[in-house]
C-alpha cells in the first residue's frame, strides 16, 4: 500500500518578518505565517518535519543498531531491517519526503496504511503541533498510482516482468505544457520577431525536458511535443505574414546547428529547441548519494 500526504498548516505555525512597503530595511514581526510559495516555507518545513524520518529511523538510518564493533553503517542495518521484516511478515513503513510534501510507503494491508495515517497524525500533532491535511493525505493502492513532485508514480503490468514500479510524465502537465506553447504562439504575440519568440519559448521547453527525462518513455512524450511546438511556430508564421506562400515560410526552416539531419525554425543565433534530443533515461537508485549540503563534519545532518 502508499500513503501519499502532504503536512499543511505548517506556515500558521511560523513567525514570519514582513516587509513594509515603501520603507527599506524595515521589518514588521507577525503572527501570520510563512507566505504560500515563499523561500523560508521549504526550509522551515525541513527542518521540523525531520521528525518523521526519526519515527521510521528504524527502516531509513537505523542509527541505534550500530555498535563500535560493527563495521556498517545506518541505511545498511536498516536495509537488513527491512529485509528481516519482510521475511517475519511484519508490516515495513519508508518515507519518501521533499520539503513540505511526503509519501508513505507501506509494505502492508490497507488497514494498517489507514492506522498508520491516523498514528503518524497524532505524532506529528504531539511533536510538532503540525495537522496533516485531510483533503491532502491520502491512501493509495500502488497499482492505482498517484502524483508526487509533478511525476506519476505507480506499479503497472508488463508481459514480460509482471508488474513493476514506473514514473510516468502526468498527462496534465503534458496538457500543461502544450496550453502554454499555444498562449505564446495566438494571433496577438506577432510583434516579436522569430529569433525573439524562439528565445522565449526555448527556455521552457529545455528546463521541462531536463525535469521529464528519467521518466519512462520520456522519448515518446518529447517526441509529440516537439512537433506541437512545430506546428504552433508555424501557425504563428502564418498569423505574421498572412500575404506569405507556404515556400517563403519554409525558408525559416533549416538543419539544426546541433544535429544536421534535424530540420528545425530557425533564425539568426537562435533555432527551435527539440526536447527529443535531451537524452533521457531510467534513473538508477545507485547514483544517488549523500548531497554535500546535508553533511556536517563528514556526518549526515539532519
Amino acid at each position: 500500500m502508499i500513503s501519499p500526504a502532504h503536512a499543511g498548516e505548517l506556515g500558521d505555525q511560523c513567525r514570519q518578518l514582513h516587509h513594509i512597503p515603501g520603507h527599506d530595511h524595515q521589518f514588521l514581526r507577525t503572527d501570520n505565517g510563512t507566505p504560500q510559495g515563499g523561500i523560508i516555507s521549504p526550509l522551515l518545513s525541513n527542518i521540523v518535519l525531520s521528525a518523521i524520518e526519526e519515527r521510521y529511523e528504524r527502516w531509513t538510518d537505523h542509527r541505534t543498531k550500530l555498535y563500535p564493533h560493527r563495521k556498517i553503517d545506518g541505511v545498511t542495518a536498516a536495509r537488513s531491517a527491512r529485509g528481516s521484516d519482510r521475511k517475519a511478515g511484519r508490516c515495513i513503513f519508508l518515507p519518501v519526503r521533499y520539503a513540505d510534501d511526503f509519501i508513505l510507503l507501506v509494505s502492508g494491508t490497507r488497514e494498517e496504511a489507514l492506522a498508520e495515517k491516523s498514528a503518524l497524525a497524532e505524532y506529528l500533532r504531539e511533536t510538532t503541533g503540525l495537522e496533516l491535511s485531510p483533503e491532502k493525505t491520502k491512501v493509495t493502492a500502488l497499482i492505482e498510482g498517484f502524483d508526487f513532485l509533478g511525476f506519476r508514480l505507480g506499479a503497472y503490468w508488463n508481459k514480460c516482468y509482471g508488474f513493476g514500479t514506473r514514473v510516468q510524465v502526468p498527462k496534465h502537465k503534458v496538457a500543461d505544457l502544450r496550453h502554454r506553447i499555444k498562449q505564446l504562439t495566438k494571433r496577438n504575440t506577432t510583434l516579436v520577431s522569430l529569433e525573439e519568440k524562439l528565445q522565449e519559448i526555448n527556455p521552457i521547453l529545455r528546463g521541462w525536458a531536463n525535469y521529464y527525462r528519467y521518466c519512462a518513455y520520456a522519448c515518446d512524450v518529447f517526441t509529440s511535443l516537439d512537433w506541437y511546438v512545430g506546428d504552433r511556430i508555424w501557425r504563428w508564421l502564418r498569423y505574421k505574414r498572412p500575404k506569405a506562400s507556404a515556400h517563403e515560410l519554409q525558408a525559416s526552416r533549416g538543419p539544426s546547428q546541433l544535429r544536421c539531419t534535424r530540420t528545425v525554425w530557425r533564425d539568426g543565433f537562435s533555432e527551435q529547441f527539440l526536447l527529443a534530443m535531451t537524452p533521457s533515461c531510467r534513473y538508477r537508485l545507485a547514483w544517488m548519494g549523500t548531497p554535500e549540503f546535508a553533511m556536517s563534519s563528514g556526518e549526515p545532518d539532519a
